[in-house]
């Protein structure tokens, strides 16, 4: 990639909402969103992380273009904010995955 392509990309935020069933994201400033049904959440949290960390990046790759780049995701569960997302073993999946978790 040269220089000039880089200095054009966009840098955005993705919003990570997990249900038991539902992976969903949306990305900002865009406003592009997408969803994916997935089996690997629920119980105590993320029953296999390599899965999770290959449909977190399905996902944002569905969403990002050429020009978009996501380095950072905003991770909420429907279990609420108090979520401890190091237990669920969410935080380990999203870095796996190859984002930074914001929180």
């Amino acid at each position: 990639m040269s220089e000039k392509s880089k200095m054009d990309q966009e840098y955005e935020v993705g919003d990570l909402f997990v249900t038991e069933s539902a992976l969903t994201l949306k990305l900002m400033p865009s406003r592009k969103s997408g969803s994916l049904p997935i089996s690997w959440f629920g119980g105590e949290g993320v029953t296999n992380v390599r899965r999770a960390a290959k449909d977190i990046q399905s996902l944002v790759g569905k969403l990002q273009g050429a020009r978009i780049r996501v380095r950072g995701l905003n991770v909420t569960t429907d279990r609420g904010l108090d979520t401890d997302l190091v237990a669920t073993r969410l935080r380990e999946a999203v870095v796996k995955a190859g984002f930074e978790v914001i929180a």
